[in-house]
């Protein structure tokens, strides 16, 4: 439990590292732990794990842990190496100011999820010129397309895109990543029921 005497001293670390209290409490309701954690046995050493593994300073190591809180309360380094590892193996150095967002995509998906997820975006991406050369960095820039199902969203999407598209009835320069991103009644109002008739079966 915390004492009255550690209170200070903790808000004091935060608001320096995050910039600012009103910063800390943004992050402080993602990670309701992140208070009570110890800063000398588990937050100090995590951050310097981060500065060790190449992100540059401590303000993009704290815009990193702003998007993913519970890498400084990892009572198990492993575990915090692995997320930083699986960015990497999407082709992100932690130097690069995308890192934060290719740590983010892989902290809410399963090992397995990314790959097949990846496997599916670089088979099937070439649906544009600018994404024809299909490479990690595209879906690091849209971490979004990890949170969506591949069986119910993804696959079923790029099917009816294809279709549409072969038969002249959607722009070919349209990108998966913004058809994929609009809303389920939206998206069965302008591309399923309005061609029904002229593609039975869509």
């Amino acid at each position: 439990a915390l004492r009255d005497c550690d209170v200070i001293p903790r808000l004091e670390f935060f608001i320096s590292f995050y910039g600012s209290f009103e910063q800390f409490l943004v992050v402080l309701k993602r990670n309701r732990y992140l208070f009570s954690t110890s800063l000398e046995r588990l937050i100090q050493p995590n951050i310097a794990l981060l500065l060790k593994w190449g992100v540059p300073d401590i303000a993009q190591a704290a815009q990193l842990c702003s998007k993913i809180p519970r890498l400084l309360t990892y009572n198990n380094p492993e575990r915090a190496k692995e997320l930083l590892i699986r960015a990497e193996q999407l082709g992100v150095p932690p130097t690069s100011q995308m890192f934060k967002q290719a740590v983010a995509a892989v902290a809410c998906t399963s090992k397995e999820k990314v790959v097949a997820k990846l496997e599916f975006f670089k088979r099937t991406l070439g649906c544009s010129e600018s994404e024809a050369a299909m490479e990690p960095w595209y879906i690091v820039e849209r971490p979004v397309l990890f949170a969506m199902s591949l069986e119910k969203r993804l696959v079923p999407r790029h099917y009816v895109m294809k279709v549409l598209q072969e038969k002249g009835l959607m722009n070919s320069n349209m990108s998966f990543s913004s058809l994929a991103a609009i809303g389920e009644e939206a998206f069965k109002s302008k591309f399923i029921d309005c061609h029904m008739d002229s593609v039975p079966g869509l």
